[in-house]
């Protein structure tokens, strides 16, 4: 159903005109036993016709409803799963911002007390380095028996010791700085978690796109079939009324109707325009009534 059911009633109205341009004077002088045979003879059609019309439109959202409910889950399921990564990439970010202020605090601190040294320099690395590799090339090249290779490691493992109780006696010495350092690894560590966090979202929005699209346009066909058998079974209620209408007119006369028509003809509003209007006041009327509330 392309067209309103009352659209298709203007078209049989057109046929009747022989397929001249229709202008409103044209339009005017049709007889009204031929409006009125045409709009009987529509309605007639229609009694038979509309019932087969919701029934088809019955089965075409039966048979679409249970494909809605599938993809609407499938969209559901995205939207929740980009919402929690969204959650906690905030989380992560809002709280490596927080550790960031501190840092500026203790970093200013630091600058002004003269503490502001790197507790693991580079030196240190570098000579720690050059000592385990060279006791690493000797475990590998010379020939050594189980004690000199247990000296060995146990070299290699005083080595590392002795660097880490190095570490800590400066960090013991220097506690604001230490916990600069444990706060800048805490913070990109953070900022890290939030970054990774930020592609999985963009990757499942990407994902849900296509399918909410999809959701979107099967919602809006449901929608669109509901409208129409709605429509439809309002007509097909009103039948047997508009039906008994039109022959008592036929067989009564067309007095009322002719009034009407002569008051259009003057510029006077039609029935259709007064009672459109009358419901567009009532809906300005109701909403500010809403507002007020």
């Amino acid at each position: 159903m392309n067209e309103t059911l009352f659209e298709e009633d203007r078209d049989i109205l057109m046929m009747k005109l022989s397929g001249r341009h229709v202008d409103t004077e044209t339009l005017l002088s049709v007889t009204p036993e031929e409006i009125a045979e045409a709009l009987l003879i529509r309605r007639k059609a229609l009694k038979d016709q509309l019932p087969n019309i919701v029934k088809n439109l019955d089965n075409e959202a039966e048979a679409l409803t249970p494909k809605l409910n599938k993809i609407k889950e499938k969209n559901e399921k995205i939207k929740k799963k980009i919402s929690e990564i969204k959650k906690q990439r905030d989380a992560h970010q809002k709280e490596a911002g927080e550790i960031w202020k501190k840092i500026k605090d203790i970093q200013n601190e630091l600058t002004e007390s003269g503490n502001m040294i790197n507790l693991d320099p580079k030196w240190k690395k570098e000579r720690m380095i050059e000592e385990l590799e060279e006791i690493e090339f000797n475990i590998q090249t010379v020939a050594l028996d189980h004690k000199a290779e247990k000296k060995m490691i146990d070299a290699r493992r005083n080595i590392i010791r002795q660097n880490e109780l190095w570490l800590k006696e400066r960090k013991s010495s220097n506690p604001q700085m230490a916990e600069f350092i444990e706060k800048r690894k805490k913070m990109n560590s953070l900022y890290k978690a939030a970054d990774k966090e930020h592609k999985e979202m963009i990757k499942n929005v990407n994902l849900g796109e296509p399918v909410h699209a999809k959701y979107m346009a099967r919602k809006m066909e449901l929608v669109d079939i509901e409208r129409q058998r709605d429509r439809a079974r309002q007509l097909l209620k009103n039948l047997d009324r508009d039906i008994s209408y039109w022959e008592n007119t036929i067989l009564e006369g067309f007095d009322e109707l002719m009034t009407l028509a002569l008051k259009v003809q003057k510029g006077g509003e039609s029935s259709f325009s007064s009672n459109k209007n009358k419901k567009e006041k009532n809906d300005i009327n109701r909403k500010k009534m809403e507002e007020e509330e």
